[in-house]
């Protein structure tokens, strides 16, 4: 076999299925069969041209598969072996990678967003940024890099043993957040969202306070933790929830920005409460060598992710998933797709 099935990004707001070229492996790469690979915002926010995508691209950096090829100069793995991508590529040799940041190398590249990614049939990676997953059912091996994001997150913001949380928004990044909070030690989390639906798998998962979003709700936040809460924190990417999170810190409390908000979004906030309050205010992007902590939380039971999927589509169906998540449709968590499952009469 020389030609693969995938899902291209060919401009702005096209998705084309097409036949390319099987990805040749180098020396030390590893070739995936693809089983599943997880939509994320990112893929809306590529589709939607932002990010400097070098198109035409294959989409998709939330991958589980099984091993079918490995390069001359690999260890380690074996054929058949399922595993998991850290999809952050870095040199290694720049400032950045040197004071431990690799994931904010100056060269930075990530599998699925500058090359090609999991919406196919097979995908390439350096062995350097695979991971072992033969223990996990794929279902929730293809959690392993958006609980990587947030593993990142908390690793920044070390939440304390018996500490109070916020957290807007309750979609599937939310809910990997929450679960990954109170793995951390949090012993109250109130979690804000606009749908009923998810509040009750928030509380399912163990949220315990939940609130839809109305305009009571910062004076229900109040009357609950009158003197605020230890930690807030966001899954939304929506400025105007990111400005209110200061109102809600306690005096000493951490503020985490974890959504993506718009490129161009500003917030207005006040200086003199940050110092006034000793707040810390911290951001996360990406993953930074976080695999392994998302892989023992689910191992452990800690993160449980299977309940999040709510779609597991055929690569064909992928311009649906992600218009899903443009347009936030109110039934959908987190769509999977299934490259071995091809639309019959979609792929050219």
């Amino acid at each position: 076999m020389t030609n693969m099935h995938a899902a291209l990004i060919t401009a702005p707001h096209t998705i084309e299925y097409q036949e390319v070229p099987l990805p040749e492996v180098g020396p030390a790469d590893v070739l995936i069969k693809v089983e599943l690979a997880g939509v994320c915002g990112t893929d809306a926010h590529l589709l939607e041209g932002h990010f400097n995508a070098k198109l035409p691209l294959i989409p998709g950096h939330e991958i589980v598969g099984r091993v079918v090829a490995l390069g001359k100069d690999v260890r380690g793995f074996y054929e058949g072996q399922r595993v998991v991508l850290d999809p952050d590529l870095n040199c290694g040799t720049c400032m950045m990678c040197q004071k431990g940041m690799r994931h904010q190398c100056l060269h930075y590249e990530a599998i699925g967003v500058t090359r090609a990614g999991g919406f196919a049939e097979y995908v390439l990676a350096p062995a350097s940024v695979v991971y072992d997953a033969n223990d996990l059912e794929p279902e929730v091996a293809v959690f392993a890099e958006p609980l990587g994001c947030v593993a990142w997150g908390i690793t920044r913001l070390k939440p304390e043993p018996g500490s109070t949380a916020l957290l807007y928004g309750a979609g599937g990044i939310g809910l990997l957040l929450m679960q990954a909070l109170l793995a951390s030690g949090v012993s109250e989390i109130a979690v804000v969202d606009t749908q009923p639906a998810r509040l009750k798998l928030a509380q399912e998962l163990g949220a315990t306070h939940a609130f839809q979003a109305s305009e009571s709700t910062n004076q229900q936040l109040k009357d609950l933790f009158p003197h605020g809460f230890d930690v807030v924190t966001e899954a939304t990417g929506v400025p105007r929830v990111q400005q209110a999170m200061i109102d809600q810190a306690i005096a000493g409390g951490k503020i985490l920005i974890f959504g993506v908000a718009p490129e161009d979004a500003k917030i207005e906030v006040s200086p003199y409460e940050i110092f006034r309050k000793d707040l810390t205010v911290l951001g996360s992007f990406s993953l930074n060598s976080t695999i392994p902590l998302a892989l023992r939380w689910m191992r452990s039971g800690q993160v449980k992710v299977k309940e999040l999927i709510t779609d597991t589509l055929p690569l064909g169906k992928l311009h649906e998933a992600i218009g899903q998540k443009i347009t936030a449709s109110a039934g959908s968590i987190k769509s999977i797709v299934s490259p071995s499952e091809v639309l019959s009469g979609v792929l050219k």
